[in-house]
């Protein structure tokens, strides 16, 4: 058991001043006021820095030099986990994009060899395709695009231990595959999809939405589009909050209109967390200038933004309070994802995922299931 000490805490609602955390195992077992502590002998004291829900990120294909369509091995996930902590993140999806199946099925074996997946920060894997549409491919490989049988969902739902997320196009997508998926517990997500409205009302058990405005129908006044469709029917949706993927102004919108069903996603790629301006996105490629990240042809090919980057936009620029954005990036993908029951806040209880922040919101400190990793 060790205690951490002279820190407020935001739990998830309320901000608490100076209180003390205590960890036993990977749990929180108490959070109290400082003046009724009975402090253990191992102490972390934090003098007055703030602690939050650690962040999750639900969309993330690389950083630190690493991409995992790439660099499909274990010990590019480590590289992930360590540039996470750095920014604050103690859970994340390494998120795997279009590809042939035995790619994908080595992503899948990667992810399942791990022993301790949650003491590495992995909730499971994100397959971000191939089962998308070609009109709305962005940067995935077009030879790889393909209908999702049952044959290969039933294998997906095998592996529903190591699986978390699927995004795909519900237009190309038999409702029978999608009840597959969605029966063995994985959250199916409408991604990189050319649906209109009626496409998706015709669907069942689609639970989020891939990255938000991008790589989807728009909302129109007569074709309220596969947008107009998540802003009525308010399944969860990430955001990527870089300033590139979608104006500021449309983010606040979005935040106006979904509340607790937003979140941000950072949708990273090999030079998140780096200096990196040219990197190898799945076999073509790619430059980072000004902070984008995109192909020769301006194609935007995934971001390099960090979650606390996120965060401070949503604050910065977005207009929203520190709070929310916070929320943002733990409570509610954690909710979306169905783990908020120990993931996404700090109380009694809840697995011990904590990010310390500075007034600036600097990191100054992370403690990943219980263990001091920075």
């Amino acid at each position: 058991m060790y205690a951490i000490t002279n820190i407020h805490v935001f739990d998830g609602t309320t901000t608490h001043l100076n209180q003390a955390i205590f960890v036993e195992g990977d749990t929180i077992t108490a959070i109290v006021p400082m003046i009724e502590a009975e402090l253990p002998e191992t102490v972390f004291d934090y003098h007055g820095k703030t602690a939050t829900a650690g962040f999750i990120d639900l969309q993330i294909n690389g950083c630190g030099g690493v991409l995992f369509n790439i660099d499909t091995n274990a010990q590019a996930l480590d590289t992930m986990n360590k540039t996470n902590l750095a920014h604050g993140t103690t859970q994340y999806l390494p998120t795997f994009i279009t590809s042939d199946h035995d790619t994908m099925s080595k992503a899948i074996d990667v992810v399942s060899n791990i022993k301790n997946k949650t003491a590495e920060g992995i909730l499971g894997l994100h397959l971000e395709g191939p089962f998308i549409s070609k009109h709305k491919k962005g940067a995935h490989n077009e030879n790889h695009i393909r209908i999702l049988d049952e044959l290969t969902a039933h294998y997906i739902a095998d592996n529903k231990e190591h699986v978390a997320v699927v995004t795909l196009a519900p237009e190309e997508t038999s409702q029978d595959v999608i009840n597959i998926l969605n029966d063995a517990g994985i959250t199916v997500s409408l991604g990189h999809t050319n649906a209109n409205y009626q496409d998706l009302i015709a669907k069942d058990n689609l639970k989020m939405a891939t990255h938000l405005y991008n790589a989807m129908t728009p909302l129109g006044s007569r074709e309220p589009g596969t947008v107009g469709y998540i802003f009525d029917k308010k399944p969860y949706a990430g955001i990527i909050v870089d300033g590139i993927h979608s104006d500021y102004a449309s983010v606040r919108i979005a935040h106006q209109i979904m509340q607790d069903k937003l979140f941000m996603v950072t949708d990273a790629v090999t030079p998140a967390g780096t200096d990196v301006t040219e990197y190898d996105m799945a076999g073509t490629k790619a430059y980072v200038t000004n902070g984008k990240c995109h192909y020769e042809d301006g194609t935007i090919a995934g971001a390099a933004i960090t979650m606390i980057e996120g965060v401070r936009n949503l604050v910065n620029h977005v207009g929203i309070s520190l709070e929310e954005a916070l929320r943002m990036a733990s409570l509610y993908p954690a909710k979306a994802i169905g783990i908020d029951d120990q993931y996404g806040k700090l109380a009694p209880g809840y697995k011990a995922n904590i990010t310390i922040l500075d007034q600036n919101t600097a990191i100054c400190g992370v403690f990943q299931m219980g263990q001091q990793r920075i």
